[in-house]
Parts: C-alpha cells; structure tokens; sequence
C-alpha cells in the first residue's frame, strides 16, 4: 500500500452524513463566524451520529472566577458516589473560535460512565471575545478551581490533570505550562490532536484531500486570537524548555493537519525528558471519533484514553 488512505470504517461512516454536511463550503478565509458557524453546524451533525448518553453520570453546573473579573460557565461531572480523587480539566474543541459546552455534554458524560473520573468542562471565552492569553487563562482557572474546591469534592491536588481536543488541546498544553510556571504539580496533560502553532502548517498536496481542518481555516483561528506577542502560553509550540511539565498523552491521526506539529511537541517534550505517550492513528482525520464511534481505530483511541483517565 502506497499513500494515504482512509481508514475504510471512517470512508463507511462519511457516505452516511448528509449531502450538505459533505458539501459545506470552506469559510473564506479570515472570515471568524463563518468558520464558527461551520464548525457549530458540524458539532451539531457529527452530534447526531453518536451513541445514545449514558446513564449514571450527574452534572453539576459551577461558575469559575478569571482574574481579569470575569466569570465562566463550567460543569463537573461525576458517576454517582465515586470519588476516585483524581479528577480532569476539559477544554473543549473548536478551533478556539467555536463549540460549547453543550456540544461536548455527551462526551463528557462518557468519559466519566467509562471511567468514574470526575471532569470539570470549562466554558472558555472563544476567540475574537477572548484574545491572547486570555483563553488559557480561562482553562488554568478550571485548574485553580479544582485546587480551591478539592476538599469538599474529594479531589487530590497532586491527582488533577487537563485535558483538551484541537482548539481545546492547545488550550490544555498552554495550562500544563502555566501550572509549571507557577509552581502546580498537575498529574497528566492529555491532549487529543491538539491546536497548537501558530505558524499555521501547509499540507503537502497528497495530505490535502483529506483533511477535515484545513490550513485557511488553522490560519483563520490563530488570526482571531491575535493580541499582543505569540508566547508559549498562546503557542504551545513555541516553548523553549520543556523541563518540569507534567507527563503527557498524546494523539493525532495521520489524516490530519495536526500531525506533524503534535510529533514535534511530543518530541519535544520528548528530548527534556517529559514522560510521554504518543499515538499517530492511521487512515484518521481530524476528529474522527465524533464521526463513527464504533470503528475500530477509534475504539482502539478511545480504550486509550480511558486507560491514562484511570491511571491518574
């Protein structure tokens, strides 16, 4: 076998998704709500092709305070009476312009059902509202609410990681490196083909027919959320020294523009001695378990990441 090629599950599961789902449109470029209202209208679709909610989780609707004075929505999640005294930071996906805390209900609910580890789901402030460092900020005060609160929700410090997919990977690499920065061990960062240069990459021209997030639409959201100087903090990717961050999961799919700048994060962290798990899933586009969660590969992912949820 020579080339890419879709995993043939996933090319099953696209030929079930509506004409106009596989038809949309690129937003053009720089074009912010219409690039959110692709990526809403897409959680929305994918959202239909899942699983029914499992039972036995409970949500608990919280508001987190940002030191800038403004206030977020976030849930916690729990299964029940289990208190295994881990517990995670959720920063959704959406390119850091999109989703919300709505669209990633269910998923949360599975993690949680699979694993009976809590998640605290934050309600970051997307970008262009939320500029620079902002959104990362908004991540790391799911971390400090978590610290502030662990006693009555039966959470230990040294046991609470974060956690994120695409626009919220990145956002949950920038927290693990500001929780080093200010000197809080966190236990984990797992990040799922996450958002995280912003020198938006170029796909080569055999890659480019399969990407569900492209480089215009990459550039666009990194476009939205400049303020100010690029830092470690708002690109992951720039960070000069990676010594002392938290252990780290990481995934992507070999169909996806993220690829290459999560291989070299993973190296990276790799080369400063950051234990790391890294997985390059093949025939796997960007976000592809929200379209067939059945598939194997996607089960083989999804096995994964609630083995490290329950490892914490």
């Amino acid at each position: 076998m020579t080339g890419y090629q879709l995993d043939e599950q996933f090319a099953q599961a696209i030929a079930q998704l509506p004409p106009e789902f596989m038809n949309t449109p690129e937003p053009p470029a720089n074009d912010v709500e219409a690039l959110r209202d692709v990526i809403n209208y897409q959680y929305t679709e994918m959202g239909k092709l899942a699983p029914p909610v499992p039972k036995g989780v409970d949500r608990e609707d919280v508001t987190l305070s940002v030191g800038d004075g403004a206030t977020l929505e976030a849930r916690w999640y729990t299964k029940g009476d289990a208190r295994p005294g881990s517990a995670v930071v959720y920063a959704h996906g959406g390119g850091q312009v999109a989703g919300t805390l709505d669209h990633y209900d269910r998923r949360m609910r599975v993690y949680v059902a699979e694993t009976s580890v809590p998640i605290l789901s934050v309600g970051y402030r997307v970008a262009p509202e939320g500029q620079g460092q902002q959104l990362s900020e908004d991540v790391f005060a799911g971390v400090t609410w978590l610290i502030e609160h662990a006693d009555q929700l039966g959470v230990d410090h040294a046991r609470i990681a974060v956690m994120g997919d695409s626009g919220g990977g990145g956002l949950a690499a920038a927290a693990a490196v500001m929780a080093r920065d200010r000197g809080i061990a966190i236990a984990q960062q797992i990040l799922i083909y996450a958002m995280l240069d912003d020198r938006v990459a170029t796909a080569s021209e055999a890659l480019s027919p399969f990407l569900a997030w492209t480089a215009t639409m990459n550039a666009t959201s990194w476009n939205a959320r400049a303020d100010g100087p690029v830092s470690e903090t708002t690109s992951p990717a720039r960070l000069v020294d990676a010594r002392g961050l938290a252990a780290a999961y990481i995934e992507v799919g070999d169909l996806d523009l993220m690829r290459d700048e999560s291989i070299a994060y993973a190296l990276k962290l790799s080369a400063a001695d950051v234990p790391l798990e890294l997985h390059v899933h093949p025939g796997t586009p960007h976000a592809y378990e929200w379209l067939d969660e059945h598939a194997g590969v996607t089960q083989r992912a999804l096995q994964d990441r609630y083995r490290v949820l329950r490892s914490l």
